[in-house]
């Protein structure tokens, strides 16, 4: 059990280290969006990856680790807030939908993809 904890906690070191490089390198709001898109896109291949395989302990460092840490829904909303607030209604309603439609089918495209790419 506490090797599983040891790798999510590694795991989520490296994400939020890589989100943190990927927020000062990309514009506000955009940084937080890109994160949370490649992070789904990446989760829908990490769990089709890990459908029927037993030994998790690489699911633990990916899933819950290093992809919990570099996608952060709290950084989103507070992204949000800021936007409302600056009353930037335009780059509000885009990041709002960008973030969850390209989110959503980031994550189902690359859960389809790994399945046919597994066989």
């Amino acid at each position: 059990m506490i090797e599983n904890f040891l790798l999510v906690a590694a795991g989520g070191a490296l994400g939020s280290m890589l989100r943190f490089a990927v927020g000062n390198l990309v514009s506000f709001p955009y940084g937080t969006m890109a994160v949370n898109i490649l992070g789904a896109f990446f989760a829908g291949a990490v769990i089709a990856f890990f459908i029927n395989k037993v030994d998790a302990k690489l699911y633990f460092l990916l899933m819950p680790g290093f992809l919990g840490g570099f996608t952060t829904f709290s950084a989103f909303s507070v992204d949000v807030l800021k936007l409302w607030e600056q009353q930037n209604i335009n780059v509000l309603s885009f990041y709002l939908i960008g973030t969850l439609i390209l989110s959503l089918l980031c994550v189902w495209l690359s859960y389809k993809i790994m399945l046919w790419y597994m066989g």
